[in-house]
């Protein structure tokens, strides 16, 4: 997997740097709930990914949630206490859970129309193609169900 994102980063000239193991991320997600509540989901998601992805930092760490939070504009004692929230875990728990209904596989997962699932990263042309062939095919359902 890494190798392969390695390659897409180099193609478009994007930094990537990820960590040499991989970590527990669950105190991620559940900041990254808090952080939704507080309208600073964007800004946080892409200060967590920028700090696994190209700083090549654990994002089980603390520390390293803690200054992505204050980076993202949140205070940063009140985002860690929300780290230990049970409402958070709850959500994120639920998130998972929908997600192994769906049986979602990888990131990232697009679910189109509730019924068609496109998993993982690919080229903006597979899924631009892949867009247009859902397209197609609701749009065939709906002439074919009609008066």
């Amino acid at each position: 997997m890494q190798s392969g994102l390695r390659a897409r980063a180099e193609e478009f000239g994007l930094p990537f740097n990820p960590p040499e193991i991989l970590s527990n991320t669950m105190k991620a997600h559940i900041l990254s709930e808090y952080a939704r509540d507080q309208e600073k989901f964007d800004t946080l998601h892409r200060r967590l990914f920028r700090a696994n992805f190209v700083d090549g930092l654990n994002l089980s760490d603390d520390d390293v949630l803690q200054d992505a939070a204050r980076t993202a504009g949140l205070d940063p004692e009140a985002a860690m206490e929300a780290i230990t929230d049970p409402r958070y875990r709850e959500r994120v728990e639920a998130a998972v859970e929908r997600s192994r209904q769906l049986r979602i596989t990888g990131v990232p997962a697009f679910i189109v129309e509730g019924k068609y699932k496109i998993v993982g990263a690919h080229p903006l042309e597979t899924l631009r193609d892949a867009f247009r062939r859902i397209g197609e095919m609701e749009n065939q359902s709906r002439e074919g169900s009609g008066p």
